[in-house]
């Protein structure tokens, strides 16, 4: 029997000019899962609502070169071409065991 998707546990910015944020700029994603040539990611931003849907919040700032502390929020998991995020993953970030489950449990509400 062979799995759906693969898992995945990186993060990567999201290229695609819809996903820009005010500034103009690439969000980065926290991409959990590839099916084919698309992933399953989630944005990770300040805000607190994405296109009506309440984001998930998590407490911790997942890029560990940063001082920032404002509270990091989950958008819904979205599915996108591997060709709408970068190249390269961003070495620099990371989730702790906690907060992987609670985004884990949130994005089975969006199945």
């Amino acid at each position: 029997m062979s799995k759906k998707y693969l898992r995945k546990n990186e993060f990567r910015f999201d290229i695609n000019p819809e996903h820009f944020g005010k500034e103009k700029r690439p969000h980065p994603t926290y991409i959990t899962a590839r099916y084919g040539r698309k992933f399953r990611a989630n944005s990770i931003t300040h805000s607190r609502t994405v296109n009506g849907f309440k984001n998930l919040d998590i407490f911790e700032n997942p890029n560990l070169k940063s001082n920032d502390k404002r509270h990091t929020r989950i958008s819904p998991p979205f599915w996108q071409s591997d060709k709408l995020f970068s190249k390269e993953t961003l070495p620099n970030f990371r989730f702790s065991k906690q907060a992987r489950r609670k985004i884990s449990k949130y994005n089975r509400k969006f199945k």
